[in-house]
């Protein structure tokens, strides 16, 4: 076997630069190739290219042998290529244009020895000067293993899955206007575009669909066409924060989001999301708890949210999470180790470095795995050679998040892993939601006043939803419900008791007139609260009536307790008092009995007809009884007849 020849580290060279551009990974029948373009060099510089004789065929020592390639060992292959072709036997190497070479290893020397091996090989290309010092270097593999089928009746042992966030700034403003920046959106999702029958799961707003469909149809119709088939998170209709919502008594809040971003992905895409959820970094099981009941089935954490127990078993299997009920709930991860190895300056050289990864872990597999990654986040060119190399081999696949978190659950110490979510502090959103509460409640009392008009406030309601963004900071959401409250004002305003000059009333039951002004252009059903001293209402003292823009007459029956001067308060409010809309006041005077005077004036005759019959009976019986006792005395002198005439 070769040995490895002294060499000197690699030294910063400024623009000195050697990139993969493509490669043979698979080791087959055919010659093995390399091509590589190299940069800020002179013909004196060349390309020393090593083959390591020790086969690897886990994914922890690719990792390893990429991203420490190593200076020493038994070596399968190690020989130099100057710039201008000069490779002796071992090779031969093409020049092309802008520094570009291609270096094929000679089949004979190199190609036998290759297929004789049983493992991933590291590959290291060195770029040196003539003092053999090295300007840059790259380590790659070479894949010797046949590419067999999965056994136990598996199609294939590591499935590759994939996330993208098409999201859009929220598009409702505080006045009601919608602002969409379509041709941003629009160019995010034609990165899905380009790879039509890769089953990306999509993350998206119901709200940026609603705003889409009512600003501008043909680019909602030309966005659907790229989601067409592919997979959508569940989410609410805005991007919310579930758990300071619950912190705040707000839990019909996330629900309300939930099921209104769930009519929408069903209306206008014309299906319903999955249940995957995006946890937010304050997530409990309490938030758990919520979103299973919002239709949640798996959840998507990140490393940051887990604990260190948890994050010491591989990301490549579903785990659970238990609720703050003790229910389980299934969770994924992105694999953060395969993309720090996407990560890299070198798009091409990354792409090569996760397949052999991915091939690795399908070697060590005994079952099928599942490998997450954020499509966002990776190169185009690493995309499409990770694609390729995917498809080349029966023991990877691309699939839907799904489909991932169907395969075996984790496990650890011989129990299903459970995990443990490590959570950030949740915003205290006690000020915003006691405002939400509030004008919600105004919008739901302007509804049942402008019944049947409902319509009218429709707007609100987007607008309420809209302020409990997780986009918005506070200032910017109580923003919204300020504009709310001043259009409840608006709408509430004009309405007015009539002046009225003082009404005199003669009779003890009559209609008393009444006049309330209107000043909106539409009808308003109210309540009229009716209170006043002396006088009773028969019909109730809360009337319930539409107001017609401008003057309604009212006659309101009334009855007197007493004469004199009263006054009549009527207050107009919003069905069920929430809002006082307008008061004033009648004065009364009245001269008629009322019947409680009446029921008086006769108990007073009564009583001095039977105080005059009895005085005079008590009369009667005094001289009577003066008679009888003068007749009956002696003492008294006889009484004397009167003086006859002629008598003196």
């Amino acid at each position: 076997m070769a040995s490895l020849a002294p060499i000197a580290p690699v030294a910063a060279q400024g623009s000195v630069r050697l990139d993969l551009q493509a490669q043979t990974l698979f080791v087959t029948d055919d010659p093995a190739e390399i091509a590589l373009r190299v940069s800020g060099v002179d013909d004196t510089a060349s390309l020393l290219f090593t083959i390591y004789n020790s086969p690897v065929l886990t994914r922890d020592e690719v990792r390893e042998h990429h991203d420490n390639p190593p200076s020493e060992g038994s070596l399968l292959a190690n020989f130099q290529c100057s710039l201008d072709g000069d490779c002796r036997e071992e090779a031969t190497l093409t020049s092309g244009p802008d520094g570009t070479v291609t270096v094929t290893l000679s089949d004979e020397l190199i190609g036998e020895s290759l297929r004789n091996r049983d493992g991933i090989l590291p590959f290291v290309v060195r770029l040196i000067d003539e003092d053999r010092n090295v300007l840059d270097e790259i380590a790659t593999s070479l894949i010797v293993l046949e590419d067999q089928a999965p056994a136990a009746g598996e199609q294939h042992r590591v499935r590759l899955a994939f996330l993208s966030k098409l999201i859009a700034p929220l598009a409702i403003q505080p006045g009601g206007t919608l602002a969409v920046d379509i041709e941003s959106l629009l160019a995010t999702a034609e990165s899905l575009a380009a790879y039509p029958d890769l089953a990306v799961t999509t993350e998206i707003r119901a709200e940026t669909l609603d705003a889409l469909a009512a600003s501008s149809p043909s680019a909602l119709e030309e966005l659907l066409t790229i989601l067409d088939g592919r997979p959508l998170l569940r989410g609410p209709w805005v991007d919310m924060d579930e758990e300071a919502w619950r912190l705040v008594g707000e839990s019909d809040q996330v629900i309300g989001q939930y099921a209104r971003g769930n009519d929408t992905f069903e209306t206008i895409v014309g299906e319903p999301p999955t249940g995957i959820v995006r946890l937010d970094p304050d997530a409990t099981p309490e938030t758990l708890t919520l979103l299973r009941t919002a239709g949640a089935t798996t959840v998507l954490t990140t490393d940051a949210q887990l604990s260190t127990r948890t994050l010491s078993q591989p990301a490549t299997r579903p785990f659970q999470l238990l609720d703050s009920n003790g229910v389980a709930i299934t969770a994924l991860r992105t694999d953060a180790a395969l993309h720090e190895t996407l990560h890299h300056d070198d798009p091409e050289l990354a792409a090569y470095r996760a397949i052999a990864e991915l091939t690795a872990l399908a070697e060590e597999s005994d079952s099928d795995v599942g490998v997450l990654l954020d499509l966002d986040e990776l190169n185009p060119a690493a995309l499409d050679v990770l694609l390729d190399g995917v498809a080349d081999r029966r023991s990877l696949r691309v699939t839907s998040v799904a489909d991932v978190a169907q395969r075996e659950l984790a496990r650890s110490d011989g129990e299903t892993l459970r995990g443990d979510l490590v959570s950030v502090p949740a915003p205290d959103l006690t000020e915003l939601a006691d405002r939400l509460e509030a004008t919600t409640a105004g919008v739901a009392t302007m509804a049942r006043m402008l019944d049947p008009e409902i319509a009218l406030i429709e707007p609100f309601v987007d607008q309420l939803q809209a302020a409990v963004s997780a986009d918005l900071e506070l200032a910017e959401a109580t923003s919204y419900v300020d504009r709310i409250d001043a259009e409840i004002d608006e709408l509430s305003s004009g309405i007015e008791i009539a002046p009225s000059d003082r009404i005199t009333l003669t009779d003890r039951r009559t209609d008393l007139p009444l006049t309330i002004l209107n000043g909106q252009s539409l009808p308003v059903n109210v309540e009229v609260l009716l209170t006043a001293e002396k006088i009773r209402f028969p019909d109730g003292d809360r009337l319930s009536i539409t107001l017609a823009p401008g003057a309604n007459p009212l006659t309101i029956p009334v009855e007197t307790l007493a004469s004199g001067d009263a006054r009549v308060t009527a207050t107009v409010v919003s069905p069920g008092g929430f809002l006082e809309l307008g008061s004033g006041t009648v004065d009364i005077r009245s001269t008629a009995i009322s019947g409680l005077g009446l029921v008086i004036s006769i108990v007073a005759l009564i009583i001095l007809g039977v105080w005059w019959i009895r005085t005079i009976l008590r009369v009667r019986r005094n001289r009577g009884a003066a008679t009888v006792s003068a007749a009956s005395d002696p003492q008294d002198p006889a009484p004397q007849d009167p003086p006859t005439e002629g008598e003196s």
